[in-house]
């Protein structure tokens, strides 16, 4: 299975923040090609969105994406309605955080399954 069939145009992490802030609710999950030893997600890191409607794949052929994917240098980072979640809870923390600290919540929800307090 050629799981990049299933993927969309990629954007950056800065590009999928804004949309996430200008357009919430578009519910893509996000892929990211394997980074390197020792390389952290950036703003510049190129994300792609599932673009497939899972909805009207079978069970067999949502495992054997699964399967490609995990097979594949492509990993899940997150879905868009999660960022949407960590932008929300750094917005009540502070008012206007900067593209850093959004980086950083989104890394930190990432690797730990909770928001970052600051």
């Amino acid at each position: 299975m050629n799981i990049t069939s299933f993927f969309g145009k990629p954007e950056s992490l800065q590009c999928w923040i804004r949309k996430c802030i200008e357009q919430p609710g578009l519910s893509y999950w996000l892929v990211y090609q394997d980074l390197d030893q020792g390389e952290s997600l950036q703003l510049t890191t190129l994300l792609f969105p599932i673009v497939a409607n899972m909805r009207d794949l079978s069970d067999a052929e949502i495992d054997a994406f699964e399967d490609g994917l995990g097979r594949s240098d492509y990993g899940y980072l997150l879905n868009t309605d999660q960022i949407e979640d960590v932008i929300a809870n750094l917005k009540q923390q502070k008012a206007q955080p900067s593209e850093q600290e959004l980086l950083e919540a989104i890394i930190f929800y990432y690797e730990r399954d909770a928001f970052i307090d600051i």
